[in-house]
This record gives C-alpha cells, sequence and structure tokens, in this order.
C-alpha cells in the first residue's frame, strides 16, 4: 500500500480506501480513481498500472484554473516540454503510449492551457486583428466571414474592431489589439491619407490592406481592379446607347473613390464620349443618404444614366429618381459595384458589378499568415476583376429630351 500526501503535508490519503468512488472521477482501463476529502474539496486519486497513486483536488472552476503544465506531467509522468509538444506540436515525433497518459491527464484535471502565457512564450498568440471602417455595411460581411474561414484553417482566430472611419477610433483599436498581443492585423480601412498605417510600419507591425490601396510601394494589399469594373459598367450603358452617363463617385479622399472616379473618365474617353464636370458628383460617404444627396444635384443636370461607385449610393439615387418621378430604367439607368445582399430584390432589381467580397478577405488572410511565418508571397499586390451582373435597373435610353429635372 502506497499512500499519497495530499497537498497539504499533514495529510494524507490511501489510493486503496474503501470510501465510496468519486463521481467526478472517470476511471480508464488502466488508470482508476478514488476521491478523498479534505478542507471540503473532491480530491482525485490516480493510480497507474504499476500502482503508484497520484491525489489532485477536484472542484470548481477555481480549482481547475490553478492547474499547470507541470500538474500534467507530474500526472503524466513526463517532463513539461513534452505535455507542450503533444498538445501543440503534432508535427514533432512523440509516442503513442506518451501522447495517450498526456491526454488522459489534462482530461482529468480539466487542464486549460493558457493561450496568454503561451503567447509571451512564443511570441506569437495565433490571432489577427481586423479593422473594418462600417460593420453595418452590408459590404463587409462577406469579405469578414472569408477572411475568419481561411484564419482558423491556420489556426487563428479573428477579432474584429468597427472603427466608424474614424482615426481616433483606428488609433483605440490598433493599441488595444498590440496590447493583446494581435500577431498581425487586416486594415480595411477606407482612407487613403491615415495615421493607421504610418503607425504600423513604424512598429513593424504586420498587416495587410483589404479592399483598399496605399501610396507606399510595397504595402500588401488584396484589392478590386477598379479601373477595369469602371471601364465594363461605361462600356455596358454606352452600348445601350447613353451618352449622358453621370458618376456618383465614393469620396475621393479612399482608393476606391479615386480609382473608380479616374475609370469612368478613362472609359468616357475611350468611348469617344465628352468629360462633363456637372456630371460627376462626390459624395461624402459610401452610404445610401450621401448616394440620395449627390443624386438630386445630378438629376438637375438630366442624365440617363448614373454610375454609382458602390451600390448603396446607386441605392440613394435610387430613391432619388423616385422622388423626382423618373422611371428606372425607362427614363435613367443606374448601375453600382459591389453586388450586396438583396439589391437584385428591389424594384428594379440592380445591374451592379460584383465583388468576390468572401475570397478578398481569405485571400487577405492567406497573405498576413504567411507573411508570419515567412513564406514566400508570390505577389504583395492582388487585384480582384470584378464580373458585370446586368439587371433590370439599366436599359436603352428613351425620351431622354423631354424629361423634366
Amino acid at each position: 500500500m502506497i499512500c499519497i500526501p495530499s497537498p497539504r503535508p499533514s495529510r494524507s490519503v490511501c489510493p486503496t480506501s474503501s470510501r465510496p468512488r468519486c463521481s467526478k472521477a472517470r476511471g480508464g482501463s488502466d488508470m482508476v480513481g478514488d476521491c478523498g476529502r479534505f478542507d471540503g474539496k473532491c480530491a482525485l486519486v490516480l493510480a497507474s498500472p504499476k500502482g503508484l497513486g497520484k491525489r489532485f483536488p477536484l472542484g470548481g472552476n477555481e480549482t481547475a484554473g490553478r492547474r499547470t503544465i507541470s500538474d500534467v506531467a507530474r500526472l503524466a509522468g513526463v517532463h513539461p516540454s513534452t505535455v507542450s509538444r503533444a498538445l501543440h506540436r503534432a508535427d514533432l515525433p512523440l509516442s503513442a503510449e506518451t501522447r495517450r497518459r498526456v491526454l488522459a491527464a489534462v482530461e482529468r484535471l480539466e487542464y486549460r492551457p493558457s493561450a496568454i502565457a503561451r503567447g509571451l512564450r512564443l511570441r506569437r498568440t495565433h490571432t489577427l486583428g481586423m479593422l473594418v471602417p462600417d460593420i453595418t455595411n452590408p459590404f463587409f460581411p462577406p469579405i469578414i466571414r472569408g477572411a475568419e474561414e481561411a484564419a482558423r484553417e491556420r489556426g487563428y482566430e479573428l477579432v474584429l474592431c468597427n472603427t466608424d472611419d474614424e482615426t481616433d477610433r483606428e488609433t483605440a483599436s490598433l493599441r488595444v489589439l498590440r496590447e493583446r498581443q494581435a500577431d498581425g492585423v487586416l486594415i480595411a480601412t477606407s482612407r487613403m491619407a491615415d495615421a493607421t498605417l504610418a503607425s504600423v510600419r513604424r512598429e513593424r507591425f504586420p498587416f495587410v490592406l483589404v479592399n483598399r490601396g496605399s501610396r507606399v510601394a510595397g504595402d500588401p494589399s488584396v484589392e478590386v481592379n477598379n479601373a477595369r469594373a469602371a471601364a465594363e459598367i461605361v462600356a455596358h450603358l454606352a452600348l445601350l446607347g447613353h451618352t449622358r452617363i453621370a458618376h456618383i463617385a465614393g469620396p475621393l479622399s479612399t482608393t476606391t473613390g479615386a480609382e473608380r472616379a479616374s475609370g469612368y473618365r478613362d472609359a468616357l474617353r475611350a468611348h469617344g464620349l465628352p468629360t462633363d464636370a456637372t456630371l460627376v458628383a462626390e459624395a461624402a460617404a459610401y452610404s445610401e443618404d450621401a448616394g440620395h444627396t449627390a443624386a438630386i444635384r445630378l438629376l438637375d443636370v438630366a442624365p440617363t444614366a448614373i454610375f454609382a461607385a458602390n451600390d448603396l449610393l446607386a441605392l440613394g439615387a435610387l430613391r432619388a429618381a423616385r422622388e423626382k418621378g423618373l422611371r428606372v430604367p425607362q427614363e435613367l439607368s443606374l448601375v453600382g459595384i459591389n453586388d450586396i445582399p438583396m439589391v437584385g430584390l428591389i424594384d428594379p432589381p440592380l445591374t451592379t458589378a460584383r465583388v468576390p467580397q468572401r475570397e478578398m478577405g481569405a485571400i487577405a488572410a492567406r497573405m498576413l499568415i504567411g507573411l508570419l511565418a515567412h513564406e514566400p508571397i508570390a505577389r504583395r499586390r492582388v487585384l480582384l476583376d470584378t464580373e458585370l451582373v446586368v439587371r433590370g435597373s439599366t436599359g436603352v435610353p428613351r425620351n431622354a429630351g423631354q424629361r423634366v429635372a
């Protein structure tokens, strides 16, 4: 008979005690459990086939939370580094019997590894941050979903920060991510000249830009090919016979706004159509209300079609057209970009350039993880093509000269 000292040296418990078996103990084919009482706590005694019993208190979360990797190692009869290999490094050689003993000890002790402690030790937490300008914008959830799925494939979790496209909130979110030891960040904020990028470059914090570019060559990014998207939209409208094509530009302080406006002008010239400054209105934000305000100004100069820099702006233009008594597409054609959910269900369904949102998020997450792992990156700037989805909001212009603004 071998008596194993309890955590308090003055007490001892015999593993062959005749006391009733503890309901919390879980026996196995080669490990048996018994329990004793000390100081109001339940204690689990584990005995190996060789008869060596080991005793650990069981109880609520406060007890389980104190378990350490050393406790697991003692119970399994291995070194703490072996426990770490069994739990975190499936790629390293370890006998099946040793791994089984470690996992059995982990289960019986209800051991939960500390991600924070492990992250501090390895300087890696397998956590990625993501800054988005507006979580209520339907464009972003599919991107976030794609990033999250790709991150989890590689054992990473994603922490989302909504910034409202405000510099102060971006700075605060970035500070929290750094304090929480995030390994890197996906940046989907839209402003070209912002303090966020300057900060992450200065601190050498790994990042990838999402749905936006940068003036600094070499910044890793996953973007839409905005010039090509604008060219396809203008070509579609020109082929229908439109000659007065207006544009609701996104904020020109954003890469998407500036690049789509530039693409619009280039496409007009390519089709021999004049560029008219009165046919362009810059929206204050990528929102339906901003699109409505911009469209009200444009409708005063009687365009036959409006190309909006995103779907929300196009929805605002549709509301303005209805208020003016204009029928879409009979008297005004409308096109957006993104193909956000539901735009195919409105009346009329919106013609738009579909952006591969989920793919964009996945590519960005994989690129960031590749940078963290020092893997070779084939392209640091990825341009994704859009697909023009023609629906009911565009048509041949009719009676354009008879419309009243």
